[in-house]
């Protein structure tokens, strides 16, 4: 899966050769889960960022072929210690593998770590390493939600159609918004969480509107 080395128009990222994920203390592959069945992904699939596997781990669950990407060596650390099939690499660089090799990907949470030019970098890279036809999926906060902010390690935050222009400007010729969903209806509960998820999905699809939206998400087809 090796490529041919091309001249990445950024510096090398030295800030997440070290990353606290605390914020993933007590979940496990099953986090997932939601994001598999809505992918429903062709492998082989590229998590990219994969930060402490559990999305690779998900995939082999089901049978799926599978490798991620990422650069922290906590992740990587987190990773081995399952055996899963994970390449350190950094998102800014190249990746290393040839062009049309994936059917799948994944940016859970990624690209709002990295400055703008990075982000457009790593989404050509995703471009150029699916299959015609391969599915990338993309999930960041809004910009608009009140706490997309605090962290301090979002330094690009975008709305939902910002996100889908920047798929279409690196190459993705079908761009959907469809897994957005109204955060103003979302539950935490289980079963008043289920009628909620479903009346937040129902009102993007009735009012498409960016400030009300949980998250930035796109499904993208190269």
């Amino acid at each position: 899966m090796a490529a041919n080395h091309v001249q990445s128009p950024s510096p090398p990222d030295t800030g997440h050769r070290s990353y606290d994920y605390v914020r993933y203390e007590g979940r496990d592959w099953r986090f997932f889960e939601p994001v598999y069945a809505r992918m429903r992904p062709s492998p082989p699939v590229l998590d990219v960022g994969s930060g402490l596997g559990f999305f690779v781990e998900c995939c082999q669950r089901h049978g799926t072929s599978v490798v991620g990407l990422e650069l922290s060596k906590e992740g990587i650390a987190a990773s081995a210690s399952r055996h899963l099939p994970i390449v350190r690499g950094d998102l800014t660089q190249q990746f290393p593998f040839r062009d049309n090799v994936f059917g799948s990907a994944l940016a859970h949470h990624v690209l709002e770590h990295v400055p703008l030019p990075q982000e457009r970098w790593i989404i050509r890279e995703v471009n150029r390493v699916l299959r015609p036809g391969g599915l990338f999926f993309a999930v960041s906060p809004n910009k608009f939600h009140p706490r997309a902010r605090d962290e301090p390690d979002h330094v690009n935050l975008f709305t939902p159609r910002e996100l889908g222009k920047e798929l279409r400007a690196a190459g993705f010729r079908n761009v959907s918004l469809a897994p957005n969903y109204w955060r103003l209806f979302r539950g935490s509960g289980r079963t008043v969480g289920r009628a909620r998820s479903a009346a937040a999905g129902i009102m993007w699809k009735i009012a498409p509107l960016d400030r009300f939206a949980a998250s930035s998400a796109a499904l993208a087809w190269k």
